[in-house]
């Protein structure tokens, strides 16, 4: 090989170099995720996985309604509503039908169906003169929240299985 080709290989081996040192430059999440949301424990993990990748400042905004949203950087990244519903409902059938959400699957015996931007689930009330009604909570990520169907199942699962051990039908009206 000439000197000139060798140098020309020492050079771009240089300039590939530098260029990987500028990852350090890259955005990153300088937020804490949050271990609630709507007054509910959630699983940190999965619901990491469907916030943003990058990012300086996350709030979580309670509504007037039985509703938050979570924010990053001033943009609306996760929803959470709830709402009363019959309690022969099914979250495939609410899933499909009140929030059009096409081919969900479904887990937990039927309480929850999801797919990698939003997920519905069903608890029946427990509270007396209640027992015909259901609280229906929807999960939704929008950009530049992340899509992703096995966090979406696992932080809908967490999320309903906290939310059963409070009096969820007092909540919501």
């Amino acid at each position: 090989m000439s000197r000139a080709a060798v140098t020309a290989c020492a050079l771009a081996a240089v300039v590939v170099a530098g260029a990987a040192g500028c990852s350090s430059d890259e955005a990153k999440r300088e937020f804490s995720v949050p271990k609630e949301l709507c007054g509910v424990s959630v699983p940190t993990e999965p619901l990491s996985r469907l916030l943003p990748a990058t990012g300086k400042r996350l709030d979580v905004k309670e509504g007037a309604s039985p509703a938050c949203e979570v924010t990053v950087d001033g943009k609306t990244v996760l929803s959470v509503e709830r709402q009363r519903v019959d309690a022969g409902r099914s979250a495939w059938n609410i899933a499909s039908y009140d929030r059009r959400i096409g081919h969900a699957k479904t887990a937990d015996d039927e309480t929850v169906a999801y797919v990698g931007r939003a997920a519905v689930s069903v608890v029946k009330c427990r509270t007396k003169g209640d027992e015909d009604k259901a609280v229906s909570t929807y999960l939704r990520t929008l950009e530049p929240g992340r899509e992703d169907e096995s966090a979406m199942k696992d932080l809908i699962s967490g999320y309903t299985d906290a939310f059963e051990k409070q009096q969820p039908c007092t909540q919501v009206t």
